[in-house]
């Protein structure tokens, strides 16, 4: 008797599921997965954008930086190698430093880049070679911010440094530009060079500060301060290259024309 009890609650369990849960009843694997498939919400793969791909290793970015030994362009330049990358300046006066070069070639005037950041070891190696070279000792000239670059006209593969009439044309197109000219000193006159302070002192510059980028133009430089930062860690990165090459170690840095 019991067991035809159970019998009975067994089928009438199966007629109640079948009922009420008819989805419970068995699927092919195919159904399964067909399914679960159109169950499953759907995104648009086009719209995924991989990261950008990074070419250089940026912690040694300032090994890339192109560098030039002394007598390149004709002049006693001292044993240090000089660093004259644009790469190395201040992005602003960068690309006024860039307007100034294709500004002059326009002119059918070829600028080649001397040095443009210059660490306070070189600094302390060209005031050891006397005020023909600089009154200024080690990290107090502005190159030593980014902010100064010294060039050279160079006319049929030649270095042209005392031709007062071509000079005169580039000096006067730089300050045209907002930059201040080398070739307006009476003391230590030097026509290669050209800087931009916004004002500052070397005073403001030795406490941290720099100048600051004309309102106009500030949209195109969102992230100054990140890579004025950058910067700064390359150039200390150089001052430790050269403080070595100065005090007699090898260097690891390549030279490259």
């Amino acid at each position: 008797m019991k067991n035809s009890f159970a019998v009975v609650a067994s089928c009438l369990l199966c007629l109640i599921s079948s009922v009420a849960f008819p989805q419970k009843q068995m699927l092919s694997s195919e159904s399964y997965l067909d399914d679960l498939f159109n169950a499953s919400p759907l995104f648009d793969t086009t719209r995924v954008v991989p990261p950008a791909v990074v070419l250089i290793d940026s912690l040694n970015e300032w090994k890339s930086w192109k560098t030039v030994d002394n007598f390149s362009f004709g002049k006693n330049r001292g044993s240090l190698p000089m660093i004259a990358d644009l790469s190395a300046l201040h992005p602003f006066f960068r690309d006024k430093i860039t307007e100034l070069i294709n500004v002059c070639k326009k002119s059918g005037i070829t600028l080649a880049i001397v040095e443009t950041y210059r660490t306070p070891s070189k600094q302390a190696e060209y005031f050891a070679m006397g005020e023909k070279y600089t009154s200024t000792p080690g990290g107090k000239s502005r190159h030593q911010f980014g902010l100064a670059i010294d060039v050279v006209p160079v006319v049929d593969s030649v270095a042209v440094w005392n031709n007062h009439k071509l000079w005169r044309k580039i000096g006067i197109a730089g300050e045209r530009l907002g930059l201040r000219w080398g070739g307006r000193w009476k003391v230590l006159y030097d026509p290669g060079h050209f800087e931009w302070t916004g004002g500052l002192s070397r005073h403001d510059l030795a406490k941290g500060l720099f100048p600051e980028i004309p309102s106009s133009m500030a949209d195109k430089y969102p992230r100054i301060e990140e890579e004025l930062e950058r910067l700064r860690d390359f150039w200390q990165a150089w001052e430790a290259e050269q403080a070595v090459i100065a005090n007699g170690g090898d260097r690891s840095v390549t030279s490259t024309q």
